[in-house]
């Protein structure tokens, strides 16, 4: 079993390794990030959120239902960016001071896209630390911030000190964040050079805490929604704005669209429902987060897909997508698996079990889930019919979950153990009960395979 992983991973190499057929010409990428959005902050999966935007995208978009990130924000943050799980380089958690972050010459996306002539923007939040910053990990400009939150109109961190620069230079600027990572991104758009096509990531603070909205949409929600939905409403009109800028039909056609969350939602601050707990938790309300994916004419539009894809799966899916070769010994370094082809045909296509590893570990093999946690701690849900994880299997299905667990011992074992945590987790609950996101606004539940939006 020692190497069970590395095998694999050879076994694998051409599959990672293999471009998609180049674009006639190279598309742009806008990939749209928000912070700590839970399953139902989109009104495509709950009526009452007001994401108007959100849900015409979702018209026009492949809906990825089954998409797995992190727990918190870090490492869901470097699993985008290096295609590894980031427990390898020691993010388990959210980055502590003086942590390095994305290691030295690690493949990054936008170094990897850097090198085939894009320019590559970040706009928003890095929480990777300030030893690697976003210009030393391929990013050719930054704007935003580096720590883990900001006051929204103040644009100070957790310690009270301001947090906002443009390329290394502190910057003071007054407005409200989500409309200035906006306006930042229009201007990225509208300013390009056409010769070149154009990486983008917008990673907004919202909708994490400390939560602020401006004066009017607080007032108009202040019965309806309250403040969390203030701040959606506007987060979704910054969405709108920057959607607005590619909509020109020549720019539309050739940008790849790429809109999730970095986590669940926090228990006490939204609803997940009906998918259990929440933000810092490996069950699915921590980290199956609303995903949506739109390139006009090469993806499916106003469909959903129950195919797994986790955020590590990201680089290698986005460089096929974009036709870009991977260096040769990219397959011995990711981990995450090109889902191109299951996303350009919305056709579900087995895959090797899916790892997110955090404190707590889980497994995604198909329809069921194994999570291993402190100690001997193993439960095994049936996904597909209890995605509320109310059930759990794990002495019902003995060889089962037998086989899972040698899978997830198998490729877990050369994983560092992680830091020890700072506090006790913040979202774990049992389903319906405290901390499970019950009680607050009324969840739907994923639709099923055989529901309108899916294919």
């Amino acid at each position: 079993m020692k190497h069970l992983r590395r095998l694999s991973i050879f076994l694998l190499a051409a599959w990672w390794l293999a471009p998609a057929a180049p674009a006639a010409t190279p598309p742009n990428l806008l990939i749209l990030l928000v912070d700590d959005m839970g399953w139902n902050g989109v009104g495509f999966h709950h009526p009452s959120s007001p994401t108007p935007n959100l849900n015409r995208l979702a018209g026009e978009s492949l809906e990825l239902q089954r998409f797995y990130t992190y727990p918190v924000c870090s490492p869901a943050r470097a699993a985008l960016l290096t295609g590894q799980m980031p427990r390898r380089f020691g993010l388990a958690d959210v980055i502590a001071p003086g942590q390095e972050g994305i290691p030295t010459n690690t493949l990054t996306l936008p170094r990897l896209f850097h090198s085939a002539s894009y320019s590559t923007t970040l706009i928003g939040k890095w929480h990777l630390g300030a030893i690697h910053p976003p210009r030393q990990c391929g990013f050719d400009h930054f704007y935003g911030f580096l720590g883990a939150e900001i006051d929204y109109y103040q644009h100070t961190g957790l310690r009270g000190g301001p947090d906002w620069q443009r390329d290394g230079t502190n910057l003071v600027e007054n407005g409200y964040s989500t409309d200035l990572l906006a306006d930042e991104a229009v201007r990225q758009i509208q300013g390009r050079d056409p010769r070149r096509p154009f990486f983008i990531e917008v990673a907004f603070n919202a909708p994490h805490v400390p939560l602020s909205a401006p004066p009017d949409l607080v007032a108009q929600y202040a019965t309806n929604g309250g403040l969390y939905d203030a701040v959606l409403a506007r987060l979704d009109q910054a969405i709108g704005r920057i959607l607005d800028a590619v909509a020109d039909p020549a720019l539309r056609t050739n940008t790849l669209v790429l809109f999730y969350s970095d986590n669940g939602a926090p228990v006490r601050q939204s609803d997940n429902s009906p998918l259990r707990a929440g933000k810092d938790t490996v069950y699915e309300g921590g980290i199956r987060t609303p995903c949506l994916l739109r390139w006009p004419g090469h993806t499916p539009s106003g469909v959903a897909t129950q195919q797994p894809v986790a955020a590590q799966d990201l680089l290698p899916t986005l460089a096929a997508a974009a036709g870009l070769t991977l260096p040769a010994d990219a397959a011995v370094h990711l981990d995450g698996i090109n889902q191109w082809t299951a996303l350009q045909t919305g056709q579900l296509i087995l895959r090797p079990p899916i790892l997110i590893a955090s404190h707590e570990i889980a497994l995604i093999d198909g329809d069921w889930k194994l999570i291993a946690g402190p100690g001997d701690r193993r439960e095994l849900y049936h996904l597909s019919v209890d995605p509320a994880e109310a059930r759990d299997e794990f002495a019902h299905q003995p060889e089962l979950a037998r086989r899972l667990r040698a899978q997830l011992d198998a490729l877990a074992q050369d994983l560092p153990a992680p830091r020890p945590r700072r506090g006790p987790p913040a979202g774990r609950g049992a389903p319906g009960g405290p901390g499970s996101g019950r009680g607050m606004r009324r969840g739907t539940p994923p639709p099923s395979p055989t529901g309108d939006r899916s294919l």
